[in-house]
């Protein structure tokens, strides 16, 4: 897909964050977007390069920064969604042509949080989910409602059609033989995919862009 359709999403991509990355994917399809993450797909590619390379061919961003702290006990900070939220900006202030007109939604777990910690945020589009999925996918939806300036399907049919996909794409998976661990353990990649097919056979609006 185009610049124009694409959405750079920069989220921790580790077990904890699986409830909230895939319903984020999944809105993002919905609205007839195209998802870009930074999985490695080679182990000799310099991660940071295919960042860059995600984000200047993405006119949206969402950066979703409320997994930044550390996990447990004595566990570092984890820096790289700020960091990749920082390269995104910085490409939205000093490049050109097209990219002055990149637009990015920051997610945060509290309101305010972290315009406390990092106060150079403020003035950016920042909204808190509460780690709720469908708070989520409300938050995205009127996002992109108000960035596109159109209208878009409804945050409850978003959601409705989310858990549907969800029960489908596990008997799928479980009929292909795959394991418990194999479907928890799902490449991004690999759901980005299976959530395009199934849009593409059950969205429930007629409504396009």
């Amino acid at each position: 897909m185009p610049f124009e359709s694409n959405v750079f999403i920069n989220c921790p991509f580790d077990k904890f964050y699986v409830r909230l990355l895939q319903p984020l994917i999944f809105t993002v399809v919905y609205l007839d977007l195209n998802p870009l993450v930074s999985e490695t797909k080679s182990s000799g590619q310099v991660r940071v390069e295919r960042i860059k390379k995600l984000i200047l061919n993405s006119k949206y961003s969402i950066h979703d920064i409320s997994r930044s702290e550390a996990l447990q006990g004595r566990d570092l900070p984890r820096f790289n969604m700020p960091f990749e939220m920082g390269l995104d900006l910085g490409c939205q202030s000093f490049g050109k042509s097209k990219l002055n007109f990149k637009k990015s939604l920051v997610l945060e777990k509290t309101k305010y949080h972290y315009q406390k910690v990092i106060s150079d945020i403020a003035g950016q589009d920042i909204e808190s989910h509460n780690d709720n999925p469908e708070e989520l996918i409300r938050k995205v939806r009127n996002w992109f409602a108000a960035v596109l300036n159109s209208h878009q399907p409804s945050p409850t049919l978003i959601w409705d059609s989310y858990n549907d996909f969800l029960d489908r794409m596990s008997e799928q998976l479980k009929a292909e033989a795959f394991s418990k661990d194999d479907i928890e353990s799902l490449p991004v990649s690999n759901f980005v995919i299976l959530a395009k097919q199934w849009i593409g056979l059950h969205r429930k609006d007629s409504n396009k862009k």
